[in-house]
């Protein structure tokens, strides 16, 4: 691809101010807020833009917060929520760029004793060491990437083994406050005040018992759920390759067919109807696609639909489902979004493609440029009246001429 920026633009900044704010409520995150801060003043811009250089190095640093034992559970979580935003904007590349001036060296996540004690300011933050020379050239690391499927099975694995440790460290719990319990009912007490505060000792001691039993009711519901989601996890895998011996999966881009692009789109619609979540699904069809054919051969035509399956539409989100919609068309949910994120991500797609050139018989030629609509689900609507509502938008907004975005909204 040409035409390629080396910073990221300011939408970036923008969208990761909440969370690098959020970072300051605690010990860890002040740390990392301060780290953040000082790479920022070197490698930012004053129109808000980011040298790709430090989002990648900023990207491993997240991470290995993320996934430090030493760091507290809301660092970590926040350390997750902004590396997945910096997900969209590391370079395309599998190899770790190289700089001459290096980013700052930022430290891993350290363990803080805790105390009462306020936040340290940013004064009081960790020296940096120096860095080194400029002539010195330092790789940027970069996490391996996170698929949707690593993070459900972490999750489980993670929920799993919490339950387990506290089904066995119960039954001990169980027996001192039914040991506790006996005794105190064992002693004789004078009545008048010892009296009363072993009534209040008992009577709290039952409390905590009937609690026990509550929880121990919950944590083998949830055991019983976890072993569900491995039966229909272990039934998806099933059905996934009964999928592909059916041919399910589009052979020239590998995307899903159309087919199983609605099936998800009912699934999602279920989803919405249950929770509430928004649902936005849009249209993509690429211009002018029958030109390049005539022009310079079926081939090339092919390798354009390719490019669009591999570069192009996968740079949205990992659990925003891509399929070939059509001969020249692609189709794309995107579960709980509004219109506003959506739009941005097509709009990002767009400017994507109109820098991006394939390479076919020696030559560059540039990517045709892509229509598309967008829309969203509304309470009650059919699947088949939304996919209806957008290949007609579609078909209209193509009269008017090629690279459009048109939104249809559904009507009241």
């Amino acid at each position: 691809m040409a035409g390629k920026d080396s910073s990221a633009d300011p939408s970036l900044l923008q969208s990761l101010k909440h969370h690098l704010e959020g970072l300051k409520r605690t010990e860890h995150g002040l740390i990392l807020y301060n780290q953040i801060q000082r790479g920022l003043q070197k490698y930012g811009h004053a129109d808000g833009r980011i040298e790709l250089v430090f989002v990648s190095f900023l990207h491993g640093l997240l991470g290995k917060y993320a996934t430090s034992p030493s760091c507290d559970p809301a660092t970590r979580v926040k350390a997750r929520l902004i590396q997945q935003r910096l997900t969209l904007y590391i370079p395309a590349s599998p190899a770790a760029p190289t700089v001459t001036t290096p980013p700052p060296p930022l430290a891993p996540p350290v363990a803080v004793e805790k105390k009462a004690v306020t936040p340290p300011p940013a004064a009081q933050a960790p020296p940096v060491p120096a860095p080194p020379a400029p002539e010195a050239v330092v790789p940027i690391p970069e996490a391996p990437p996170i698929t949707r499927r690593d993070k459900i099975e972490a999750l489980e694995n993670s929920l799993a083994h919490k339950v387990t440790e506290s089904i066995q460290a119960d039954p001990k719990l169980g027996e001192l406050l039914e040991s506790e319990r006996a005794a105190l009912r064992d002693t004789h007490s004078p009545l008048g005040e010892l009296g009363d505060l072993k009534q209040i000792l008992v009577k709290g001691l039952n409390e905590l018992i009937e609690e026990r039993q509550a929880l121990i009711e919950k944590l083998s519901t949830a055991s019983d759920y976890l072993k569900a989601v491995e039966t229909d996890r272990e039934r998806l895998r099933q059905e996934l390759g009964q999928a592909r011996k059916h041919s399910m999966t589009d052979e020239l881009t590998g995307l899903p067919k159309r087919e199983v692009f609605i099936k998800q789109l009912e699934a999602e619609i279920g989803r919405v109807k249950r929770y509430g979540f928004a649902l936005a699904f849009a249209v993509i069809d690429v211009d002018n696609l029958e030109s390049v054919n005539k022009r310079y051969g079926r081939a090339t035509g092919d390798a354009v639909l390719r490019c669009y399956a591999g570069e192009i539409l996968s740079k949205f989100r990992t659990y925003d489902l891509v399929a070939r919609y059509g001969g020249d068309e692609f189709a794309v949910l995107f579960p709980n979004t509004q219109k506003d994120g959506a739009m941005h991500a097509l709009e990002k797609a767009r400017k994507t493609a109109t820098s991006t050139f394939i390479h076919q018989d020696g030559k560059n030629i540039p990517l045709p440029s892509f229509s598309s609509v967008l829309t969203q689900y509304s309470p009650g609507e059919p699947p088949a009246a939304l996919l209806a509502r957008a290949d007609e938008t579609l078909t209209q907004a193509k009269l008017g001429g090629a690279n459009r975005l048109v939104v249809a909204l559904p009507t009241a």
